[in-house]
């Protein structure tokens, strides 16, 4: 299926708050930290899976600089906030999270990045306690944090870190996943999103880069990544652009990476974060045959109406996008295709919500996230005229939700008593207390996403094994081992 371009992309002109030019902007309070070591550290992560791949390289550079990473809330001397913006309360969060840090360090050093700190970094500023705002360049946080006079980790007087520069941070005990950052930033801009102010044209890594991360994420105990993006499907495409030769294929370049990945890398899976609809490679579907690539597929629907699909300026129709997981269904029948939804968009009639509505009915996702529209300023959206009563937002996605949950019960209800490869992820803290204790309870993933626990003394943790899914409780599995399957 080729799906074409009706609408040209919306360019809008957006004056940001303009940062300084060093990429940082410092309130005029500053913390009583300055000038002594940063010994120990916490990052928190709000937002996309694209925020948590940079956290963790934060993470790793901190650690290679001898810092202490500690959980957040913990005393420390440098809390750093990787921030959100997709809606206004998410902001809201943000800030909150800031004045966290805040009191719990209140002798540290707090940073704000990511993306409500490019995109307000003098709102950021403002918040009490901010000490630093990061607009850009926030993977090389440390060298920017140095730049300033900040002193991180071992200087001289005994103290170190947890790490030094020939070992980096390792994955946290319970983290056999992690994601991996393969693109940024996005040329689309859809009339709600602020993300491409944020984040900025589209521009992809290095394929070796990625194999490379990819690599090394394997020896130190990974065993599933995922890979992420602001426009997965697009990456790639802006190299071609750049040396000014002729575009490939939608898709064709993320096919070609994770093809590689399958092939340089032993790593046991490979997840795709999201790829738009209209970013969808024909020869995708082949990669499948592939066991390690996992049949879990996130395809950003937004909205069931072809008139909505239209205002927000989204690069495909209702019919494009049932006829692309049409085609997915004929080649993987068990993959779990999930969607988002946004409800109450700028002229959302009572008659387009319904066509949504019996839309995302008629899909039979395995999940949806459905989200009440939110006008982020500087949008062509917050500007249109007919904007949906709140009220009525609030009802349309309490019955969008209802839907939602439905097929996702029907969905996991089709593989009960059937066997599925789980990857165990965590031990679940046990709320018994008597004698003799029973036996650790394990979680993990099937390949599509179906969330599976199981009792067990023997330690799962980053073990792929084979399970029956016995029963359903809740929204979990309970799994029963398949004797001498597990690797």
């Amino acid at each position: 299926m080729e799906v074409v371009r009706r609408w040209p992309p919306v360019r809008l002109r957006f004056q940001l708050q303009q940062p300084s030019e060093s990429h940082v902007l410092s309130p005029p309070a500053r913390s009583a930290h300055d000038g002594r070591p940063i010994l120990s550290a916490s990052i928190v992560t709000l937002g996309c899976k694209l925020n948590q791949a940079e956290s963790y390289r934060v993470q790793v550079e901190l650690a290679r600089a001898g810092v202490d990473l500690r959980s957040f809330g913990e005393p420390v001397d440098l809390s750093i906030v990787n921030t959100c913006t997709v809606t206004h309360v998410a902001d809201q969060q943000a800030r909150q999270t800031l004045r966290r840090a805040r009191r719990a360090s209140p002798g540290g050093y707090v940073v704000a990045m990511g993306c409500y700190a490019q995109i307000s970094p003098v709102e950021v500023a403002a918040v009490e306690g901010v000490d630093l705002v990061v607009t850009s360049r926030k993977e090389q946080l440390v060298g920017q944090l140095e730049e300033r006079g900040l002193k991180l980790g071992d200087v001289g007087d005994g103290l170190v870190g947890q790490a030094s520069p020939d070992h980096p941070v390792p994955l946290p005990p319970t983290r056999v996943r992690q994601f991996v950052k393969v693109q940024d930033g996005c040329d689309d801009y859809c009339t709600y999103c602020i993300v491409p102010f944020a984040r900025g044209h589209a521009v992809s890594r290095p394929s070796d880069d990625i194999v490379g991360e990819v690599q090394g994420l394997v020896e130190r105990g990974c065993r599933e990544v995922v890979l992420t993006g602001v426009q997965i499907g697009a990456y790639g495409r802006d190299r071609y652009h750049t040396h000014g030769q002729a575009l490939p294929a939608p898709g064709a370049p993320l096919a070609a990476l994770v093809r590689m990945l399958l092939d340089r890398t032993a790593i046991p899976r490979i997840r795709i974060s999201s790829i738009q609809p209209q970013d969808w490679p024909d020869d995708f579907l082949d990669l499948f045959d592939d066991p390690r690539l996992c049949q879990h597929l996130h395809l950003p629907l937004q909205s069931g109406s072809h008139e909505t699909l239209r205002r927000m300026a989204r690069r495909y129709s209702a019919e494009d996008f049932a006829a692309l997981v049409q085609r997915i269904r004929a080649r993987a029948p068990d993959a779990a295709i999930t969607a988002d939804v946004i409800v109450g968009f700028p002229g959302e009639s009572d008659a387009e919500y319904r066509e949504s509505l019996d839309f995302v009915r008629a899909m039979g996702f395995a999940d949806a996230h459905v989200f009440r529209y939110s006008p982020r300023r500087g949008t062509a959206a917050s500007r249109m005229d007919a904007q949906v009563p709140p009220n009525v937002k609030q009802a349309r996605s309490a019955e969008m939700r209802a839907v939602a949950e439905e097929s996702a019960a029907a969905f996991r209800r089709l593989f009960l008593g059937r066997s599925a490869d789980v990857l165990w992820e965590e031990e679940l803290a046990s709320s018994v207390s008597c004698a003799p204790q029973p036996p650790p309870r394990w979680t993990g993933l099937t390949d599509n996403y179906l969330r599976v626990t199981m009792d067990s003394f023997e330690n799962l943790l980053g073990k792929l094994q084979a399970v029956r899914l016995a029963r359903l409780d809740g929204e979990a599995f309970q799994g029963v081992s398949v004797p001498g399957a597990s690797h």
